[in-house]
């Protein structure tokens, strides 16, 4: 790349030159403003290292005038641990990164490497060059120290270095994602903060050369507003700033997970009460609980992946053994695959209510048993993994065993015998549906079954698994999927 420096210390200035041409980078060296100035109206720059404020050098000057260009090089910021605030305050206004004092050769070539995968400078008034193998850029910042997020603190000005800023009390760390969406194609950038959000990352700083696009910024608003604990809290422009105000140590697996499944029963509910005239439409109640199983899964999928790489998240929501961790996601999954499920039967019966509330009073009562045993088996399912009970979750494994058989045919049967094409298909679908909610099932119960014979749970049980029910019920943990009481000595790992 052509590098312009601008720096008013000599010394400074060489070092920097002979580190970028060992780089393999051509280098042009100014010692004032009006001299960066100068040359960028003379010859275009693909880089530009700046001091950000001394004697001579105004940064933010140069940016302007950078920005201004016929071709916009990008601007990279020098400075000394105690203007980290203004570093990141001048990335708003358009800079494209930084590089603290004492510039170290892997950071520099990291931040030029960056600089060269991004969408290359282009004319005013031209068509972007579409890079199809890097529509966005991912930087995944330093990981630095920070104070527990307040209203009051949510500005970029708080990010400082590993080893130049103040250790947060309860050790709790930031971590940082940049966003280059230049040419980001469509659904990229929401898809992006979701990844971003359930891999822990705190803050996503999204940044676009001319700008984010009014699409660009209906799609990070629309994915905002769907996730818990997600909140955009600056727009410049050509930044915007996404906060993830989630403290992982808050939200205990358990608890979610028994929220999910009350909020799958109401749905099962639902249907039955819209199918027996007591509810007239239960779409619009259904898709706003299956909004919720999305939000609630996201933040499961968030704090399962946290608590992999903290053993002190880990104890607090109630996960501690790997084992029960791999669990958790597999279940989370079925819980949010069968609420897109019955959100489908929903979705059935609110187009086809009347035509399916005439149909025969075998098939009816039919398709209402099916509705019932679906809800049925989701409770006899969850309360048997909440209770790590290989007993009745094997009684649950025999139970979908013997009913699917009967009602994967049922949905044959409707197709072929009821009159009306259009509610033999609604019904036919709504059937599937269900079986494949009730086949899902079949994860949870196996994740059960395998759980309770697991190293660590054989431990907790007197190393013995029982295969009977207790003759009298003791005590035992009130949440979904708690593996038991909590100990307060180390949890003893599977070999």
């Amino acid at each position: 790349m052509r590098v312009l420096i601008v720096d008013d210390d000599a010394r400074g200035r060489r070092s920097l030159s002979k580190l970028l041409h060992s780089l393999g980078h051509g280098v042009i060296e100014v010692s004032s403003t009006a001299e960066g100035i100068t040359r960028l109206t003379e010859a275009p720059f693909d880089l530009i290292l700046t001091e950000l404020r001394t004697r001579r050098v105004d940064g933010l000057a140069v940016l302007r005038a950078a920005r201004a260009a016929v071709v916009e090089p990008r601007v990279v910021m020098v400075v000394g641990r105690p203007a980290l605030a203004s570093a990141v305050e001048a990335m708003k206004q358009g800079a494209f990164d930084y590089v603290p004092k004492p510039i170290r050769r892997a950071s520099l070539a990291s931040v030029l490497e960056r600089a060269e995968v991004g969408p290359a400078p282009r004319p005013e008034g031209k068509e972007p060059r579409r890079d199809r193998t890097t529509p966005a850029l991912l930087d995944v910042r330093r990981t630095v120290p920070m104070m527990r997020p307040t209203p009051h603190a949510l500005g970029l000005g708080r990010l400082e270095s590993r080893d130049g800023g103040p250790t947060a009390p309860d050790g709790l760390v930031q971590k940082v994602l940049r966003i280059e969406a230049t040419d980001a194609a469509p659904n990229l950038l929401g898809r992006l903060l979701v990844g971003s959000y359930i891999t822990g990352q705190d803050q996503v700083l999204i940044t676009a050369r001319s700008g984010v696009t009014p699409a660009q910024r209906e799609e990070i608003r629309t994915t905002a507003d769907r996730i818990l604990g997600m909140t955009i809290v600056g727009d410049s422009g050509t930044l915007i700033e996404v906060q993830n105000f989630v403290d992982p140590k808050k939200y205990e697996l358990p608890r979610l997970l028994a929220r999910v499944v009350r909020m799958l029963e109401s749905e099962l509910q639902l249907c039955a009460s819209a199918l027996s005239n007591r509810e007239p439409s239960p779409l619009a109640k259904v898709e706003a609980i299956e909004e919720d199983i999305d939000r609630f899964y996201l933040l499961m999928v968030r704090q399962l992946l946290l608590s992999s790489d903290s053993p002190t998240i880990a104890r607090s929501i109630d996960v501690e053994s790997h084992h029960y961790q791999l669990g958790y996601r597999l279940v989370a999954k079925v819980l949010e695959v069968t609420g897109d499920l019955l959100h489908g039967v929903a979705k059935e019966l609110d187009a086809n209510l009347a035509g399916l509330r005439a149909l025969p009073a075998p098939d009816f009562d039919r398709l209402v048993r099916i509705v019932r045993r679906a809800e049925a088996l989701l409770t006899q399912t969850m309360d048997a993994f909440a209770r790590l009970s290989v007993v009745d979750a094997n009684g649950a494994l025999n139970a979908i065993g013997s009913s699917l058989p009967a009602d994967s045919s049922l949905g044959d049967s409707f197709a072929r015998n009821i009159p009306d094409r259009k509610v033999a298909l609604a019904a036919e679908r709504m059937v599937c549906n269900l079986v494949m909610g009730m086949e899902m099932l079949v994860i949870v119960n196996e994740v059960t079954i395998n759980r309770s014979v697991e190293p660590e749970t054989v431990a907790r049980t007197g190393t013995r698994v029982p295969l009977a029910r207790p003759r009298a019920p003791g005590p035992g943990p009130a949440r979904v999927g708690s593996p038991g009481p909590r100990r307060s000595s180390r949890t003893t790992r599977p070999a």
